[in-house]
């Protein structure tokens, strides 16, 4: 009979433990979704979206998995079609957190929570 005992209580704790193994693996596969708001304006037409990325994702990796771009360097040269203008002095900028960003598309990690702003302005030094 101790036997029987013995064995019902180990078999039983082998059941708790994998199951809370378990559990705690499932919990960390369904970790939180990072986001960004994502608002490009491509002429007259403003698109503001929440959208998700990846850990070490960059503005640019973000902004190419939700538009058509072309880039030199880092640099955004167009979106969905929409070019800069070089003559006119019409370039692609963009701001994350209401701020200019200080360097290009590719150096800058997104970050959970990011807002980020696309948009084509006639460049000067007042910016």
């Amino acid at each position: 009979m101790k036997k029987i005992f013995s064995f019902l209580t180990l078999f039983l704790s082998f059941l708790l433990l994998t199951a809370c193994a378990q559990s705690e693996s499932t919990g960390s596969r369904s970790s939180k979704e990072l986001k960004v708001q994502l608002i490009v304006t491509v002429g007259t037409n403003t698109t503001d979206e929440v959208v998700t990325f990846e850990k070490g994702d960059t503005v640019m990796d973000v902004l190419k998995a939700n538009y058509k771009v072309k880039e030199t360097n880092g640099f955004i040269t167009s979106i969905d079609g929409k070019q800069q203008d070089e003559k006119a002095g019409l370039y692609w900028m963009f701001k994350v957190n209401g701020k200019l960003a200080s360097k290009a598309a590719n150096q800058i990690k997104a970050k959970d929570g990011d807002k980020i702003e696309f948009y084509q302005k006639v460049y000067s030094d007042e910016d």
